[in-house]
């Protein structure tokens, strides 16, 4: 293939003593000119190839298939509701609110046609205990840096706080409306460049006051990678602080309103806390001596007592806790068994009352309460149907259909069966298997095999809007369940990590292999993608087994696991990846990372690389190294890499971009497996 041309440097670092090439290092500047320059001729390379007539069919189809209202589960908040939805025709969800449930709604927040592209998003928003104000962050271009507002729901008109800089920020009112804590980064100049996206640190900010003049509460000396949730009590008394630098623990800190006084509940345990702070009691979940989770409890009186006092309300059980909710007397506890949502009903005893019927292969969507009232709102969604909206009402203690989204595809047509294969190390690994019904075991099934494997993030059934067209052709969609992922609680997500991250990698492998071997495909007919840290995944074990694929779509991926750490947030992922500063960490990286493993000689599958010009948590220079490297050595298959203008990692991207990058994808899986469109 004639690839367009990219000039190749000697650059060889020294390392721990071990010499790291990287030809390639002049594309990590995106400000360079002639990177600009770079950038655009492999977007046109990319279109000339892949926009095709199956890239028309499959745009219109997508488009036709996000014509539909979306729309969030019901938060309900003393008495009244907030949603976000989506018209068929807007790019960016709608915050509303409704003052009863049988009223029209009240349009809140619309970030529509506030920039060109539609690429203003709501990122977050919290309502404030009375409903009376809600703050919400909104971001530009998928930078995700949002700017919080404060909108009053009775004038329907924001306040004239503004603050900067609060990406993702854990917000939390005080009971009296009056002011509300919540986490902000560093502004920028007051921190080294390239760190404005970490100093996270806690504030209080009062209604009216000057922002620049907020009393911090958290985050003196702390360490500039800290990860930092927040927590009130209903009284307002206490605020729980959660901090960490890592995905596998992290520490508990009290702070006291009234004496202003922070204390620690719980630091320098390997092991995960999350607390919760209802009216009566104190409840933590943790992984503490229990790999799926149990729940603790204590009183307010004794809420710094050690952690190995407290009362076991909710014993661990041999599926994974994986979260929790609260009404004025119900705990809600989702579980996970082989992947798939269960919710069973406790009250504050620790009694279990109910289970909440949900289908086969389906999952929670989330769960919407208020801790000091008993009405609640779920969602609930599998492959073959999207969000159903139900309600619980406490006044007749009965289960309700409120809202369903509509289905483009007809569930009678197809089927999902999980099906299980062994790894490398005899792990047993589950998967997923999506497919249209009456399918023929003859492997030659164009069939697309996804994978994360990481952050204790666990891939559970959903309906996939985007993969519609491919189903609908005739294609099969692959789930797989590896490890480094949360499916099976804490020792599942270890066991695919640092030194042991090759797991991932081998896991994925057998589920490919287990697919062959079934006859649901071959290497001809197989592609793998990923995203972020399945991007890294799908590019690591294309690498690997270039045997077993023939397309890998790789989609905002780290890539040079070299340097990583020195680029945005990204340091924050040594404790998942290694440190490469360390030799024997380093040592390890070099052994599976794709920028590193990829070598000359070798003809690798077809690649396709997507990525975000403005990616604030995987830099794109992964994608434009890996890209590179990879068409200096391809001599039959392709390497393509698109760059999508405006966003970013891909939180907030308007519908009009989601459906121009999905029919990339599609059109690329087609081309390269045999997809008849």
């Amino acid at each position: 293939m004639i690839f367009p041309q990219t000039k190749k440097e000697n650059i060889i670092d020294e390392l721990s003593g071990i010499p790291v090439p990287d030809p390639y290092r002049w594309l990590e500047n995106a400000d360079d000119a002639e990177v600009k320059d770079w950038i655009l001729n492999q977007n046109k390379y990319t279109e000339s190839a892949l926009k095709n007539d199956a890239f028309s069919v499959f745009s219109n189809e997508l488009a036709k298939d996000f014509k539909v209202t979306g729309f969030s589960v019901l938060a309900p908040v003393n008495g009244k509701y907030f949603y976000e939805e989506r018209q068929p025709n807007e790019d960016q969800a709608v915050l509303y609110m409704k003052n009863t449930l049988d009223v029209e709604p009240i349009k809140l927040i619309d970030p529509n046609g506030k920039r060109e592209g539609n690429t203003m998003s709501l990122d977050y928003w919290q309502t404030s205990r009375s409903g009376r104000y809600v703050s919400y962050g909104m971001s530009e271009g998928g930078d995700e840096m949002a700017t919080l507002h404060i909108r009053d729901t009775e004038s329907n008109q924001d306040l004239p706080d503004t603050i900067t800089h609060c990406r993702y920020s854990s917000v939390q009112w005080t009971p009296d409306d009056s002011a509300f804590f919540y986490t902000r980064n560093a502004r920028p100049g007051t921190v080294p460049k390239n760190e404005e996206h970490l100093h996270v640190k806690v504030y209080l900010h009062k209604l009216g006051d000057d922002p620049d003049t907020d009393e911090l509460v958290f985050g003196t000396d702390r360490p500039k990678d800290d990860m930092v949730g927040i927590s009130l009590s209903v009284s307002g008394t206490y605020l729980g602080i959660s901090a960490t630098q890592k995905w596998t623990e992290n520490d508990l800190y009290v702070y006291n309103r009234d004496t202003k006084e922070i204390k620690p509940l719980v630091t320098g345990i390997p092991a995960k806390f999350s607390m919760y702070l209802p009216e009566d009691k104190v409840l933590i979940v943790t992984d503490y001596k229990a790999n799926n989770n149990r729940v603790l409890c204590n009183s307010y009186e004794n809420i710094l007592s050690p952690i190995d006092t407290w009362r076991e309300l909710i014993p661990e059980r041999e599926v994974i806790l994986e979260r929790m909710r609260l009404t004025k007397d119900k705990i809600l506890v989702e579980y996970l068994v082989n992947a798939c949502s269960e919710v069973a009903v406790f009250n504050y005893e620790g009694v279990q009352i109910e289970k909440i019927s949900l289908p086969q292969y389906s999952k929670i969507s989330g769960i919407a309460t208020e801790r000091t009232g008993a009405e609640f709102f779920y969602g609930v969604e599998s492959f073959i149907f999207p969000k159903i909206v139900y309600q619980y009402n406490p006044t007749t203690s009965a289960y309700s259909e409120y809202r369903r989204m509509d289905n483009p595809m007809n569930p009678e047509n197809y089927e999902v069966v999980q099906e299980w294969c062994v790894s490398k190390d005899g792990a047993r690994i589950p998967m997923f298997i999506f497919h249209k019904k009456g399918l023929v075991m003859d492997g030659a099934n164009p069939t697309v095999l996804y994978g994360y494997g990481g952050f204790n993030h666990s891939a559970t059934p959903g309906f996939m809007r985007s993969w519609v067209p491919w189903l609908e052709h005739g294609g099969i969609f692959v789930v797989a369940n590896i490890r480094g992922g949360g499916e099976f609680g804490e020792k599942w997500h270890k066991e695919g990590i640092k030194e042991k991250k090759q797991n991932s990698f081998n896991d994925f492998i057998s589920v490919a292999e287990h697919l062959i071997t079934q006859k649901y495909t071959s290497p001809k007919h197989l592609g793998i993608y990923g995203g972020s840290n399945g991007g890294l995944l799908v590019c690591a074990v294309g690498v690997q087994r270039p045997d077993l694929f023939s397309a890998v779509c790789s989609s905002v991926p780290l890539t040079d696991m070299v340097r990583f750490p020195q680029f945005g947030i990204a340091m924050r992922w040594v404790h998942e990846y290694g440190d490469p500063s360390t030799k024997e960490e380093l040592t390890n990286i070099l052994k599976w990372s794709p920028y590193h493993t990829a070598k000359e000689g070798i003809e690798y599958p077809s690649f396709l690389f997507a990525t975000g010009e403005k990616d604030s948590r995987v830099d794109p220079l992964h994608s434009r190294k890996m890209t590179a490297l990879l068409q200096g050595i391809n001599k039959n298959n392709d390497v393509y890499l698109f760059t999508e203008i405006d966003t970013g990692h891909g939180m907030g991207k308007p519908v009009t971009k989601l459906v121009e990058s999905q029919a990339f994808k599609l059109s690329f899986f087609a081309q390269k497996l045999s997809l008849r469109v």
